[in-house]
């Protein structure tokens, strides 16, 4: 028998919710600028590589809790390596139709959903992202078999996005996430992605580019593009960096804590 998911409960950002987490960047094919990993074992940071879809990049604030925290990259690795478990056991039983694993991560993910106490409202992903589009589909069935919950994630994975846009359900909620190596598809399909998220350094930023700044995940359930504040560790003497310190003198936002 598979062991179940782990899921948290709140984090300095969010409460009352459930929250799914799987390793940042190693579960992210589609990230840019923000691709950042922490390795499995030491914790070690590589930044996004050279050559990324802008030469701006910021390290991505999920990837450093792995690199602080072993039980929390032991947690999301365990969580990556149970899905990709139930993925291949039900390609070896099912040889005449392994195209359709997405149902036993489906039955992994309600297994593990329904052993959590009762909340109206997941999080998908504070780390990771959807890295298969059967692992989207999955979701999707979970999210159709349990209506009265609100299910949210915000996602570079824009073609698996388009590909399954006629199964999201109503209580399915995906904000695209600026930045990635598919922003092309925001400009072909601004009629779908409607919801877009962009990561900015300063308020200034957000109001020139006439967008809301998001603190607690609100507009994730609305209809129009958002923007979210750099934060976390960054790379001394880069830019995001140079705007978190500018805003910590000036007394503005510099982070999120549970005090």
């Amino acid at each position: 028998m598979i062991p179940l998911l782990k899921f948290s409960k709140s984090n300095g950002k969010l409460s009352n919710r459930l929250i799914f987490s799987i390793p940042a960047g190693y579960s992210c094919p589609h990230a840019g600028v923000c691709r950042t990993t922490a390795d499995r074992t030491t914790g070690e940071v590589t930044d996004h590589p050279p050559g990324c879809s802008e030469a701006r990049g910021y390290r991505c604030f999920a990837a450093m809790s792995e690199a602080r925290f072993p039980t929390v990259r032991k947690s999301r690795w365990h969580n990556f390596d149970q899905l990709k478990a139930a993925r291949n056991i039900y390609v070896d039983q099912h040889p005449g139709s392994p195209g359709n694993y997405y149902l036993a991560m489906k039955d992994l993910i309600m297994a593990s959903l329904d052993a959590q106490p009762h909340r109206d409202m997941v999080r998908i992903h504070e780390s990771g992202d959807f890295w298969s589009e059967h692992y989207m589909k999955a979701w999707m069935l979970v999210a159709k078999e349990h209506p009265q919950v609100k299910f949210y994630a915000y996602t570079k994975s824009l073609t698996m996005w388009y590909h399954l846009q006629d199964e999201i359900n109503d209580n399915f909620y995906l904000t695209a996430s600026y930045g990635g190596n598919e922003d092309y598809m925001l400009k072909k399909f601004p009629g779908l992605y409607k919801r877009i998220c962009y990561v900015v350094y300063t308020e200034d930023e957000a109001a020139d580019r006439g967008l809301e700044v998001d603190h607690d995940d609100s507009h994730c359930f609305g209809d129009k593009p958002f923007a979210l504040l750099v934060h976390g560790s960054q790379q001394a003497g880069s830019d995001a960096s140079a705007a978190i310190q500018q805003r910590k003198k000036d007394g503005g936002f510099v982070g999120y804590a549970k005090k």
